[in-house]
């Protein structure tokens, strides 16, 4: 059966068609991102995969900023955290490959709110 679905190319299809949902999700995201927090943050690993990278200004605390999106609902990662050693850029590592285009914008102004607070 495996076999099959590989041999008949429709893991090739499928594989197409999410990179296609995917692709469409970070420029989406990108678009949001650029429209409603603009110059405030620096947008990286914005080509492909299904995260990409929000660079924040120096002084900002991304471990409570994560801390406050998640009480509000969205799941987002301190960059920081990624870090090995003790020098840290802040930011925050937004994945987007389980929500639906349609719920980005709404997300991305929802962490405008958690920015200002």
């Amino acid at each position: 059966m495996l076999h099959d679905f590989l041999h008949e190319g429709h893991f090739a299809r499928h594989i197409r068609r999410m990179r296609e949902i995917y692709a469409e999700r970070r420029r989406v995201l990108v678009r949001a991102i650029e429209h409603e927090l603009g110059d405030a943050v620096q947008i990286a690993g914005d080509r492909s995969g299904m995260h990409l990278v929000v660079l924040l200004p120096a002084d900002a605390r991304d471990r409570d900023i994560a801390e406050r999106a998640a009480r509000r609902g969205l799941s987002v990662t301190p960059l920081s955290s990624c870090y090995a050693g003790p020098r840290s850029r802040p930011g925050l590592v937004l994945g987007y490959g389980a929500v639906r285009a349609g719920e980005i914008a709404d997300a991305v102004g929802r962490l405008k709110a958690i920015l200002r607070d």
